[in-house]
């Protein structure tokens, strides 16, 4: 019977001390879970399995936050019912939930941070709700030991394989919990609208594509709908916008103010969007003309994927173009003397290795994952060398693989030395 390393047991011993990211808001959680990127099956604190089936009504207002859900009891089969989520267990008390009639429908909370004490959940009239932890990965690097303890060529590559391995495996499972929740034409849109957003504003990239919709959002008002709920659509943008930008924005404007008060509530708040430190390709503004250039070719770009796989794709995002955003920066910025590229190509290869793979059956994105080459390193993959060797290593971040590989060990790890991971990695194996 032979054996091999178990990199999901090491890691999630690495990771029992750990507490949940505090730099995580409730409504990012939300848009997460509800992409399916926490998946949909759960272990209740029962020790149940339960399963969202589907979400339902993802409610704007008051009560639930998500209304009409069906659930899946591994024991008390199908029930249709609203679900909680709060960042703490004891939540539920805290918030006046058990006293709340509006609460009464709810059949699960999911929460992130589990207390020490045990903490219930009851309806007004006294029904005990079904709880549930998310396992949520932590946000940001800890920072590495000051005493660096590397490891050789040898064992830094096996722990990379293993690494991406898990770090593949997860998202493959993350998109088919979407697929399954939502098709795989939306969860492709979903994945991809989250990475048009960048580091800085994934989640409301990912809550715009999620309240507007991929078939609205592709519509011939779905610009409009885009940069009225991001809350782009704003007095001074047009009185302030040379004629080029009036011309481009009067369409829009006049769409969204039919339909604003019906939709004031899925409008985004200003405090969500992160617009220092961003080079001006990267703009908001201009990615989210890049979103509905993206919802409109849609049906081009699975065709392509369909035709040519990831060469496919990528040939789609050099000649996805938009008459406004390819030749400015933002709305207030004068037209640029040229036109650029819609989606560049480093970002493109990024939506690839993050987006498309994942959605491929696993064989073809692992074969996929290793003979790509690996993109310009970052920062972060070069941080992620010099712990784990000693010293940027150009051998181990030669493909897509290698170099997701590190960043899920840097990810998990960096708490503690190279030769402490690669320990705790070694010794956790199961037969096969």
């Amino acid at each position: 019977m032979m054996a091999r390393l178990d990199y999901a047991s090491a890691r999630q011993s690495s990771h029992l001390q750990e507490s949940p990211p505090a730099n995580l808001s409730e409504i990012e959680v939300q848009a997460r879970l509800f992409s399916g990127a926490y998946g949909s099956r759960w272990r209740t604190t029962r020790g149940e399995m339960v399963e969202v089936v589907h979400f339902g009504e993802w409610n704007r207002e008051s009560g639930p936050d998500f209304k009409g859900v069906l659930f899946r009891f591994e024991k008390g089969g199908e029930k249709i019912g609203d679900l909680e989520v709060d960042w703490d267990a004891r939540d539920w008390e805290r918030h006046g939930h058990a006293t709340n009639p509006a609460f009464a429908s709810v059949q699960l909370q999911l929460f992130v941070s589990h207390p020490v004490e045990t903490a219930f959940a009851r309806t007004v009239d006294h029904r005990e709700v079904a709880q549930a932890r998310l396992e949520i990965e932590g946000v940001g690097v800890s920072s590495s030991p000051s005493i660096f303890q590397p490891v050789d060529l040898k064992s830094a590559r096996v722990m990379i394989d293993e690494a991406a391995e898990f770090r593949l495996r997860a998202k493959h499972s993350a998109f088919e919990s979407a697929s399954a929740l939502h098709g795989p034409e939306r969860a492709l849109f979903y994945t991809l609208a989250s990475g048009l957003g960048y580091k800085n504003n994934s989640t409301p990239f990912l809550l715009a594509a999620q309240r507007i919709g991929l078939r609205d959002a592709g519509s011939s008002v779905g610009e409009a709908l885009l940069f009225g709920v991001a809350g782009f659509l704003e007095p001074r943008s047009f009185d302030d916008a040379d004629e080029i930008t009036r011309r481009y924005l009067k369409p829009l404007w006049d769409h969204w103010w039919t339909v604003r008060d019906a939709l004031s509530r899925l409008v985004l708040p200003s405090s969500i969007w992160k617009m220092s430190g961003l080079r001006p390709s990267n703009h908001p503004h201009r990615r989210l003309g890049a979103l509905f250039a993206l919802a409109r070719d849609f049906n081009d770009l699975q065709v392509a994927i369909r035709n040519e796989g990831s060469n496919g794709f990528l040939r789609f995002f050099e000649t996805l173009s938009h008459p406004y955003w390819s030749h400015h920066w933002n709305l207030r910025a004068a037209k640029l003397g040229r036109s650029m590229a819609l989606v560049g190509a480093d970002r493109a290869g990024d939506l690839m290795i993050n987006a498309l793979l994942p959605s491929m059956p696993l064989e073809l994105a692992r074969h996929e994952s290793a003979a790509r080459r690996g993109p310009y390193p970052s920062g972060r993959v070069l941080k992620a060398c010099e712990w784990l060797v000693g010293a940027d290593a150009p051998l181990l971040r030669r493909t897509a693989k290698d170099h997701q590989g590190l960043l899920q060990l840097f990810s998990d790890f960096s708490s503690m030395t190279a030769l402490e991971a690669w320990a705790k990695i070694r010794g956790a194996s199961f037969n096969l």
